[in-house]
């Protein structure tokens, strides 16, 4: 099955450290192409949860997801 916004949505939300470097490299592959991606601009509030989630990430102390 592929992966969909709501399956990111979901992932996203993963606590452990390993998960979040897979996923986070699977949501680069996914937006970067416009063919599988074509649910981003549907779901605006779903995007809007993905993007804060990831700011969180990117804020948080553990390097290995700041790098």
């Amino acid at each position: 099955e592929e992966a969909g916004m709501d399956y990111f949505c979901a992932q996203v939300q993963q606590k452990d450290v390993g998960r979040r470097m897979q996923v986070g490299q699977e949501l680069l592959e996914y937006l970067g192409d416009p063919g599988r991606s074509p649910d981003v601009e549907q779901d605006q509030q779903r995007l809007d949860k993905v993007i804060d989630e990831l700011t969180a990430w990117v804020n948080s102390s553990n390097f290995k997801v700041n790098s």
